[in-house]
């Protein structure tokens, strides 16, 4: 398999769901302030780069039926919403430093 280098890419947007954007405000309003996290929220949510994906009873519950079959995994319940997400829309690649996306069988990225 060819390594592609990063300048072959081009990417035009990213997908999010509401728990990992739940996730970063959270922690940017704990490691820095309330008006940073507000901030941060009205960015995403109006970018034309980044989608957000609302999870709803749907995925939620995929994502909840993955989280009871790992048992034996660290994975956390945003994670596996999120390993819903992806297989939901057909998303094979992740923009995560986190290695649980690997273990669950997605490309990572950087």
């Amino acid at each position: 398999m060819r390594k592609i280098a990063a300048r072959e890419t081009q990417i035009t947007s990213f997908m999010t769901t509401d728990y990992v954007l739940d996730e970063a405000i959270t922690l940017t309003r704990f490691a820095h302030s309330h008006a940073k996290a507000v901030e941060l929220a009205e960015a995403t949510l109006t970018s034309k780069f980044v989608n957000v994906v609302y999870s709803g009873e749907g995925i939620f519950s995929d994502g909840m039926r993955i989280f009871k079959q790992h048992t034996d995994k660290d994975w956390s319940l945003t994670d596996c919403v999120s390993f819903a997400t992806m297989k939901k829309y057909g998303v094979t690649t992740a923009f995560t430093f986190d290695a649980h996306f690997k273990q669950a069988g997605f490309v990572t990225v950087p």
